[in-house]
């Protein structure tokens, strides 16, 4: 084998929070590879500590950069992002383009052309009447109310995380109206991201696969491979991930449709060596028992799903030609 060096990089997933350092998948897999581990990883955090880390190591490190293989991996939906530059606001000025969301920053540009249809009486005072478009293009502070800002993008009604609301506001009361449509915004945001990040790394000769940690991007589809101990299991996995109902309360199931998002062209144009697109690592222990050794608390992998993860991984580097 070429390489000597593991470069992980990640969230509290890939850091291994509540396992010990020898237990941890990054390590796990290091060994079963036979290389020296360097975990860039970090509890809290998403794909802009990923994309930081890993670039400020490449750009100290060139000297051994055909000596490494990177694993990215991808966290969850909502993290680290600045909501006021993401398309999530309703918006009327584009949509003869059908693009009918601008980030709150373009609104307060851009205005509506009838601004009653979404934000009742939040204009400002200097605002033209409804049917005219805004002409002076003074920035404006708007209320808190106007689009219906996020304090938190919900991950899922299922994420037992009092940080993540699957309501909006801020006080948490409005149940999201538009919530797809934000949300293949969102998912276009992370696609471009990831992919060109990947497109850096390639065209600098850094080999790396990217994996999902806590949501479905390169794994969109939901088409999984079954990782798991039991058919139930695998069926569990599929049920949580999809819009489908069948054994879950109504009110709880997933408010997303990742296998129709509109941005899934772009996590498909990542050649499949390079990502890992038949699994969320997650997944893989978070229908095991929590308190244990698979699942220390619903959130993270104890040693028993840290293994899980460090096969899962080590088949999928064999399978892509990564290692022998």
């Amino acid at each position: 084998m070429k390489y000597k060096y593991l470069v992980a990089s990640g969230c509290s997933q890939t850091y291994g929070q509540g396992c010990s350092a020898d237990k941890i998948y990054p390590k796990l897999l290091a060994d079963k590879l036979g290389l020296k581990l360097i975990n860039l990883a970090t509890c809290g955090t998403g794909w802009y500590s990923v994309e930081t880390h890993v670039t400020s190591f490449i750009n100290n490190n060139k000297d051994i950069l055909d000596e490494c293989f990177f694993i990215l991996q991808k966290s969850a939906l909502e993290r680290r992002v600045n909501y006021e530059e993401i398309a999530i606001c309703r918006t009327d000025i584009w949509e003869h383009w059908n693009m009918k969301y601008m980030s709150s920053i373009n609104v307060c540009s851009h205005g509506y052309i009838d601004w009653k249809k979404y934000n009742g009486n939040n204009k400002p005072d200097y605002w033209p009447d409804a049917g005219e478009q805004k002409q002076n293009i003074t920035m404006w502070n708007y209320p808190n109310q106007v689009g219906k800002q996020l304090i938190y993008f919900p991950e899922h009604k299922h994420y037992p995380n009092s940080r993540n609301k699957w309501k909006l506001g801020h006080d948490n009361t409005i149940t999201p109206p538009y919530i797809n449509e934000q949300f293949d915004e969102l998912m276009l945001h992370w696609g471009l991201r990831i992919n060109s990040f990947h497109l850096f790394l390639k065209s600098i000769g850094a080999d790396h696969i990217i994996v999902d940690g806590y949501s479905p991007f390169l794994s969109y589809k939901l088409d999984f491979t079954n990782y798991y101990d039991t058919n139930d299991e695998y069926e569990m996995v599929k049920e949580f991930w999809s819009t489908g109902t069948t054994g879950i309360d109504v009110d709880d199931s997933m408010i997303y449709d990742f296998r129709n998002t509109k941005s899934g062209w772009v996590f498909d144009a990542i050649d499949i060596k390079y990502k890992i697109n038949d699994v969320v690592l997650w997944s893989l222990y978070q229908f095991k028992q929590h308190g244990t050794e698979w699942n220390i608390d619903g959130s993270h992998a104890g040693p028993l799903g840290m293994k899980l993860i460090a096969d899962v991984l080590y088949k999928n580097m064999v399978s892509k030609g990564w290692v022998e």
